[in-house]
């Protein structure tokens, strides 16, 4: 089993960077706006982007999101990603360890990353399914999972929920019966932080609640909207001939919940969230931050560049953070806070959805932040009627 997952980490790369694996269903950033300001009294070259993430101070809100690994030929692209998360003090996951912990041969491809960034915020990954018995092979121990951590000295560790990725997969874990319970006894046994992470499906709000009563400290939302997990499942099903397996992929590839929404829906558990899932720019990070996500978490983008050179993911980092700054300062907000509150108006499938889903009471308070606050501010600054 151990060579079977080394060999589907690289084919997983592979199909990302040659194919065009992204989800047909838009993520629907278009339907989020942000209220312009023409006399926004900000500073463009003074904005801050410093966030706070379970105990940790970033300097911007963006996380590498959980790429690669367990493959010798994938190191590369971790030490350039880690060099960089460095560099800028970024928030950086690891593709899931399952690799390394069944061979430790390939743990390089990810100890790479704490040896290239000694200071920075590293998100271990496990996944969900292999929490609890499969037909083909037992749940890890705990034992397992510690060392999945403390192989790259991890910061947290992320849970990814993958029931999409499994259906589609030629060799995947069917089974899911059992994974919230295992969940929550994992998190009451270990010394870090747990990321629930969906990976391009979405979390909706009755799951971000189940996810909070489990004990969870955060919520990775990884809604539809960007590279599609079932469709490189189908392309390596293709490869192999096998047409059932192949034909659920395609047919599920634009299955889920899109991003915007999941970080709305998500919301309501109270938790941080890292909103990921089509984020492909300065202002659609704006869009997610506005919406209430803690951080955005962005991956096709950083592992196409990484794959080039560390230059290139700085020029990528670079690039966001710029658009970053220019939608806040057109927003009203100097800071991650003033961006939370600036107004928004959410139009489209986007509003249709979240109307129907019990949201439109929120929606009208987010395109009405700044005039509530004045209308409030007039009310406590009149003089009092004389009796």
């Amino acid at each position: 089993m151990a060579d079977e997952v080394k060999q589907r980490k690289i084919e997983h790369v592979n199909i990302a960077l040659e194919r065009d694996v992204s989800a047909p269903q838009r993520a629907n950033w278009s339907d989020i706006q942000l209220v312009h300001q023409a006399l926004p009294e900000v500073d463009l070259d003074q904005v801050d982007l410093t966030t706070s993430f379970l105990g940790h101070t970033l300097r911007y809100p963006i996380f590498m999101s959980s790429l690669t690994g367990g493959h010798p030929d994938v190191i590369n692209i971790n030490r350039n990603l880690a060099r960089a998360a460095e560099r800028y003090g970024l928030a950086l996951g690891v593709g899931s360890q399952r690799a390394a912990i069944l061979n430790p041969e390939l743990a390089a491809s990810y100890t790479i990353t704490r040896e290239n960034a000694p200071n920075a915020f590293l998100i271990a990954n496990i996944g969900a399914p292999q929490l609890i018995q499969q037909a083909g092979h037992p749940p890890f121990t705990l034992e397992q999972v510690r060392r999945a951590i403390e192989m790259i000295q991890a910061n947290a560790l992320a849970v990814h929920m993958n029931s999409l990725q499994e259906a589609a997969q030629p060799e995947g874990d069917r089974n899911a019966v059992g994974e919230a319970a295992a969940l929550k006894q994992l998190i009451q046994h270990i010394d870090r932080p747990v990321i629930a992470k969906e990976t391009g499906a979405g979390v909706s709000r009755e799951q971000a609640l189940l996810l909070r009563s489990c004990g969870v400290s955060a919520i990775d939302v990884g809604g539809a909207g960007g590279s599609s997990m079932s469709a490189i499942e189908a392309a390596r099903s293709q490869s192999r001939g096998d047409a059932r397996t192949m034909n659920i992929g395609q047919l599920y590839r634009d299955w889920g919940i899109p991003t915007p929404i999941a970080v709305v829906e998500a919301g309501t558990a109270r938790l941080p969230l890292i909103s990921t899932g089509g984020v492909r720019n300065g202002l659609d990070a704006a869009r997610a931050l506005a919406l209430g996500a803690t951080m955005v978490g962005i991956g096709f983008p950083f592992l196409k560049a990484a794959s080039e050179s560390y230059e290139r993911v700085c020029e990528v980092i670079e690039g966001i953070v710029s658009e970053l700054k220019v939608a806040m300062q057109l927003g009203g907000a100097a800071n991650l806070s003033q961006l939370r509150a600036t107004d928004i108006v959410v139009t489209g499938a986007t509003r249709e959805w979240l109307t129907l889903r019990g949201f439109e009471e929120d929606l009208k308070a987010m395109a009405q932040r700044r005039w509530r606050r004045l209308q409030k501010s007039a009310l406590s600054s009149s003089p009092s009627s004389p009796s």
